[in-house]
């Protein structure tokens, strides 16, 4: 008898990537890989237009608009083992900036353009 388990071979793989990382998958492998956070809903527009410019680069995103706070939201991604954190408000859209929060507390404000190129950069192993 041939027995092919290719299905079952990858669950195993990806159950011991999980509790490798113990559910905290590296940027390129995690399915939303970037939380578009907007301070407030006056910001939604240009969270909106983050997410589009991200998600034409490859870069899967989601927006995080609820009616919680922004330190809830931000908590919210990370417990959702979200990566990256994009935070945008009036000096964003104004600058045409986003600002960056690492899954291990480094922030950094980047033109959208650069920052893209980088989350693209990490969205593409190899």
């Amino acid at each position: 008898m041939i027995h092919h388990a290719v299905l079952g071979s990858i669950g195993r793989f990806i159950a011991m990537l999980l509790e490798h990382y113990a559910g905290a998958l590296p940027f390129w492998l995690s399915p939303d890989q970037v939380a578009v956070a907007p301070i407030s809903d006056n910001h939604s527009d240009y969270a909106t237009k983050v997410l589009e410019v991200l998600g034409a680069e490859g870069v899967r995103g989601v927006l995080f608009a609820t009616a919680d706070t922004l330190s809830r939201r931000i908590v919210a991604a990370h417990e959702a083992s979200i990566p990256v954190v994009a935070v945008v408000g009036r000096r964003e859209a104004e600058q045409g900036t986003v600002s960056l929060r690492e899954r291990a507390g480094a922030v950094s404000v980047l033109l959208l353009e650069d920052a893209v190129r980088e989350l693209r950069q990490r969205a593409r192993p190899g």
